[in-house]
């Protein structure tokens, strides 16, 4: 990993790696979150599929980057600004929760419940 020097297409290319390898990753661990409650081992199921993610993210941006660390560095930074786009866009937060079933629960215990009763606090009018 000597060279430092990346042409624009080079730098294009290992962008878009990162992205599409991102997608990839994100798409297999849904594919495997929706395999596991069908599964006879899901255990084994969710090892072999985190194994094979790794190795399929680790190989590619290795032989995409071609021996050169700023084109591994962009294919790294382009996973993650992805990634963190795909959390910030898909993960639902207690709020959207709430409005989508009374109860929320974890671990079998409910967590929180949604609230029916108006609010009794009263606005005080401007004289």
């Amino acid at each position: 990993m000597n060279n430092i020097t990346l042409t624009t297409t080079d730098i294009w290319v290992s962008l878009t790696t990162g992205i599409v390898l991102c997608l990839i990753y994100f798409y297999l661990l849904w594919r495997t979150v929706q395999l596991v409650p069908k599964a006879k081992n899901p255990a084994l199921l969710l090892f072999l599929s985190g194994a094979f993610r790794i190795f399929l993210l680790i190989f590619t941006a290795l032989v995409m980057a071609q021996n050169n660390l700023a084109r591994f560095l962009l294919i790294f930074c382009a996973f993650m600004l992805t990634r963190f786009l795909l959390l910030k866009i898909t993960k639902p937060t207690l709020k959207t929760q709430l409005k989508k079933s009374e109860i929320v629960y974890h671990d079998d215990k409910p967590i929180a419940k949604k609230s029916t009763k108006k609010s009794t606090t009263k606005t005080r009018k401007k004289k």
